[in-house]
């Protein structure tokens, strides 16, 4: 007794997927995923980096607060949280970046370091934000921004 069989070769009321059709599937979610997991990476570099510049910008209006509470900017040190009033970088236990304070200002961002008081706030990535850790932003009092990329180049701006 012969069985019957569909234009694809199978038996009738038997069901399933080719091994053709399961590569073809497979082949796709290749190529989606080559393409997906590279701009996802990418999105989590600037969402943590954006971090980074937005707790720089915060940290510099607590340190003008501090300045007209004081009249003096807080002394150079590696922040913890409320190093300065108001200060928490969050991201305890493990944090992403160290932040830190040299005062005065060495001119990182600019050709020459500023004249009377002056700051410099600097991020530095730690080991657990998945970034270089030798590509370090700078915020400095006169609300100058810089990225010294691990190869030692200045970028002005971020």
């Amino acid at each position: 007794m012969r069985h019957k069989r569909d234009r694809r070769g199978r038996g009738l009321g038997q069901r399933g997927f080719t091994l053709v059709e399961v590569m073809v599937v497979i082949a796709i979610l290749a190529i989606l995923a080559a393409i997906a997991i590279p701009v996802y990476s990418q999105y989590i570099k600037d969402a943590k980096i954006g971090r980074a510049e937005n707790s720089l910008v915060l940290l510099s209006t607590l340190m003008e607060r501090y300045y007209q509470n004081n009249n003096a900017y807080p002394a150079s040190q590696t922040l913890v949280a409320n190093a300065i009033p108001g200060w928490n970088p969050g991201n305890n236990p493990n944090p992403l970046f160290t932040y830190a304070i040299q005062n005065p200002d060495p001119g990182v961002c600019n050709v020459a370091a500023p004249t009377g008081p002056s700051y410099s706030l600097s991020a530095t990535p730690t080991a657990t934000s998945g970034l270089p850790t030798n590509e370090v932003f700078y915020l400095d009092s006169l609300n100058d921004r810089c990225e010294v990329l691990p190869n030692g180049t200045i970028v002005a701006g971020w």
